[in-house]
């Protein structure tokens, strides 16, 4: 009895082994196109774009996921064919992702955000006057 239960639980760390070890090399098309820039000219990180040129290369690299190539393989891929502007530096990461949230913004949701930032930073110093006012006259 105890041998079975030892010989199952062994049978069971190398099934969770196993499993772990092919969920580990597999890509996903997000985790390569979390890597490249978006074709078209906005400037969005591939992985945030809808659009049809960033659909095509997604699609594209569902495909060469499946002919079994690793994320490296297909970001270099991306830029042997298409050139240097598929790879994504460090700054249009943080700049798609800025335009991303922000695209939706019109003139008057600015005037707001920035009005609204205003009326804070005159809180904030109005409060700070009020508190070193009384701390002086304390004294």
């Amino acid at each position: 009895m105890v041998y079975k239960v030892k010989e199952g639980f062994i049978a069971l760390l190398t099934l969770c082994f196993l499993l772990s070890s092919v969920s580990v090399l597999a890509t996903t098309v997000m985790e390569a196109a979390g890597e490249l820039a978006c074709p078209c000219d906005c400037p969005l990180v591939l992985e945030d774009c809808n659009m049809s040129c960033g659909l095509r290369w997604k699609n594209e690299i569902g495909s060469l996921i499946a002919q079994g190539k690793s994320k490296e393989e297909i970001i270099d891929y991306f830029i042997k064919k298409y050139g240097e502007e598929a790879r994504l530096s460090p700054f249009q990461k943080i700049q798609g992702k800025i335009y991303q949230y922000t695209r939706g913004f019109n003139t008057t949701d600015w005037a707001i955000a920035i009005a609204g930032g205003v009326i804070w930073v005159f809180i904030l110093f109005g409060m700070v006057y009020i508190t070193v006012a009384r701390f002086l006259r304390r004294r």
